[in-house]
């Protein structure tokens, strides 16, 4: 069966009347290998104690650690990217000394001379963090790379979120193609999208058939609950408000490593499914920070402001909660077979779904790919890149300690891991080599209108 496929396919069998055999769900199994062991398909790339960049020369970087401009202690790696030869990095200006908001690193690591802790380079240079003005980039959380070698950034404008929460600048997309590192389009998300105390977090790209100029962006704004979609053939962008984007007032409380908090951040976590090529549609897949379960949407009803609006239907619940305690995840991706990973903030883990399967997302039918209390300590962002065999990639980071505790510098913090996703996903139930038979079937009919069966 195609992957385009594979959300339509769930809901018809959903639509089906259930077994006569009913018996309650199993939760929290993860995977066949058991999720309360440490394991991991992942391999570790880069770590790293505390970030360093590369400056002009070690008489600038010593006069920016004098002056306070340059924190080593106050920088941390939040969200990645991967294209071609290059890991594109963002650190957020959550506190002062933070000099740069982007920045690259070899994706081969042979390449920073067996360095396995390289210093970052500030992309595209240096000149555009050098007046701190809002003519550059001012706090950068996500980027996405989208099949026409562009890199799109998702610049938030807000700063000192670990002190005093500022909007230092206005939200803002920025374009580069990655062939020249010129800046080709700067967009200015309008006020009227970007409400008091908004904080734009992640973003996907949404090309179709190689139509560069016809792309799409969807930007999630977590803290006032909203999705922003810009359209690059028109140049203007809408805001889109629903129920489904909020947080779930259970789902607020965390804790992690000894580490307790709360959070009430909305719609977080977004995926793109592959095209169904008959309908000539996709699903957007999401779930807000603060929430257990994840929720589906045609892509059809987001780029039509009116559509979405007169049909919050289309919104719903994909099948049932991840789990019923900790089961927070931040972002997500899927690849071109349909597999979706997720980051499990606070299982130390990183999860898989296989959509094509027909018993939908259910607790029983998610894997682990990787459960490692010390190298995924917080995996914060994840990303499939571009290639012919695609690779997962996610970036750990300890935000909780970060924000709410105290980092250990003598200790590795911060690290990349990676593996391809076929080898991710190779033994857990995920693994579309293999075939999976759930121990039980819901209840009650999940009537989702997932994807181009929506009307």
């Amino acid at each position: 069966m195609s992957a385009a496929f594979f959300l339509p396919l769930i809901v018809s069998l959903s639509m089906a009347s259930p077994p006569n055999h009913q018996v309650g769900t199993t939760y929290y199994r993860e995977s066949p290998a058991s999720a309360s062991k440490e394991n991991s398909r992942l391999q570790e790339l880069y770590l790293w104690k505390t970030v360093d960049f590369k400056y002009p020369s070690d008489a600038r970087r010593q006069e920016a650690i004098r002056s306070g401009s340059f924190k080593p202690q106050n920088n941390v790696p939040l969200g990645l990217e991967v294209w071609k030869n290059r890991i594109f990095v963002t650190f957020p200006k959550w506190r002062d000394g933070i000099p740069v908001t982007l920045a690259t690193i070899p994706r081969d690591s042979s390449l920073t001379g067996g360095n396995r802790s390289p210093p970052f380079k500030p992309y595209p240079n240096w000149s555009w963090y050098a007046n701190n003005n809002c003519y550059g980039m001012t706090s950068v959380l996500r980027v996405s790379v989208d099949p026409c070698g562009r890199l799109w950034v998702l610049d938030s404008g807000v700063t000192d979120i670990a002190k005093t929460t500022s909007q230092t600048c206005p939200p803002q997309l920025l374009a580069f193609d990655l062939n020249t590192d010129e800046m080709i389009l700067r967009y200015r998300i309008p006020d009227s999208q970007a409400k008091q105390n908004s904080l734009f977090t992640n973003i996907v790209v949404d090309v179709r058939q190689g139509k560069c100029d016809k792309a799409y962006v969807y930007m999630t704004d977590s803290w006032r609950f909203g999705l922003v979609v810009y359209s690059l053939q028109e140049d203007r962008s809408w805001r889109i408000d629903h129920h489904l984007f909020y947080p779930d007032p259970i789902a607020s409380s965390y804790t992690l490593h000894g580490v307790n908090w709360r959070w009430t951040d909305g719609i977080f976590g977004i995926a793109l499914s592959p095209v169904d090529h008959e309908a000539d549609d996709r699903t957007l897949l999401y779930h807000p920070m603060s929430s257990f379960r994840e929720f589906a949407v045609p892509v059809s009803y987001i780029r039509n402001k009116t559509l979405a609006d007169s049909n919050p239907a289309a919104f719903q619940p994909l099948g049932e909660p991840r789990a019923t305690k900790n089961g927070h995840s931040s972002a997500q991706a899927m690849d071109r077979q349909g597999i979706l990973f997720f980051n499990l903030v606070t299982q130390d883990s990183v999860g898989c779904w296989n959509s094509q399967q027909p018993y939908g997302y259910r607790p029983e039918l998610l894997g682990i790919v990787g459960k490692d209390s010390v190298r995924l300590n917080f995996p914060n962002d994840l990303k499939i890149d571009h290639e012919l065999r695609q690779s997962v990639w996610i970036l750990s980071n300890k935000l909780s300690q970060y924000l709410y505790s105290q980092l250990d510098f003598d200790d590795y913090n911060f690290r990349i891991l990676t593996a391809p996703t076929d080898v991710a996903v190779q033994g857990t139930v995920c693994d579309p080599n293999s075939v999976t038979v759930p121990h039980s079937y819901p209840k009650e009919q999940d009537k989702s209108g997932l994807g181009c069966q929506a009307t």
